[in-house]
């Protein structure tokens, strides 16, 4: 097998709670989480909202057996699992999918993820899903190393909880913090600290403004300011604004691209396919 120093990621889904298509959102996005990152030889999918189909189109354009995937998923809300029903890849057993998730008190991870598969809600079993060969639970604060990859874990702050990944590769980092709400605007959470600390990337949680925050505070989600204020003290070189408020559309969006693109530092505004590299 060739090897490959890439380190990329594509926006496949960033829109929180609830698919959003629409002609104000066609320029970012209606899809819920899904982030392809490739990392050497490596395929790895954060969170299995309906993005996960945008990834599977284009992927099954030029292969669709033999595929060696991860996938990492922050929780099990819907609109972070929702696409996994209507994974094409997930049916063919030549695939060989390996999913990562939390561990949880009461649950296993498994029987969260058979719930949304059960009759009378869905006529199709997750046990049908054969190309997925493994399931693992991680407890926050796990490290999860695939071959030259290390993925830290933290516990965040969301309701039912939800956990971030930082994906160090080749002298790079990622952190992925969607569904995380900040305590207050002057202290930075410790699980967000561990994960985005001089991270080149950061993808936070942007349902908000502060503007329209006090509305949903203790729903779970933050605020691109905060997002901001965050990346600049903790020396994140570039800051992605992702999981947006299904009320945002693209005129939304592109007022805050504009404000951020006149403030110090790389801040992006994610937009839907997508590619960034680290």
């Amino acid at each position: 097998m060739t090897s490959h120093t890439k380190f990329e990621i594509t926006f496949w889904g960033v829109r929180g709670s609830v698919p959003t298509p629409a002609l104000h959102t066609r320029k970012y996005g209606g899809n819920t989480p899904c982030l392809e990152v490739r990392a050497g030889n490596r395929l790895l999918l954060i969170d299995a909202g309906t993005g996960i189909c945008r990834f599977t189109e284009r992927l099954t354009q030029a292969q669709e057996q033999g595929l060696d995937i991860t996938i990492l998923l922050s929780h099990t809300h819907w609109d972070h699992i929702q696409g996994l029903p209507f994974f094409k890849l997930a049916f063919n057993p030549a695939n060989s999918i390996k999913i990562y998730g939390p561990k949880r008190a009461g649950f296993t991870l498994r029987s969260c993820l058979e719930a949304g598969m059960k009759p009378p809600n869905f006529p199709v079993p997750f046990d049908l899903l054969k190309g997925i060969n493994q399931i693992n639970e991680v407890a926050a604060g796990e490290t999860i190393e695939l071959d030259d990859l290390k993925i830290c874990t933290a516990e965040l702050n969301h309701p039912d909880g939800s956990i971030g990944f930082r994906i160090e590769y080749q002298g790079k980092s990622l952190a992925y913090c969607l569904d995380h709400e900040h305590d207050n605007q002057n202290e930075i959470h410790k699980g967000l600290s561990k994960l985005a600390q001089d991270a080149d990337v950061l993808v936070f949680d942007a349902a908000y403004s502060d503007e329209d925050y006090p509305k949903f505070k203790g729903w779970g989600h933050s605020t691109w300011q905060v997002g901001y204020k965050t990346a600049r003290k903790l020396n994140v070189k570039t800051l992605v604004l992702s999981g947006f408020n299904p009320d945002l559309g693209d005129d939304d969006l592109d007022k805050i691209a504009l404000v951020t693109n006149g403030m110090e530092g790389n801040t992006i505004v994610a937009i839907e396919g997508e590619s960034l590299t680290l």
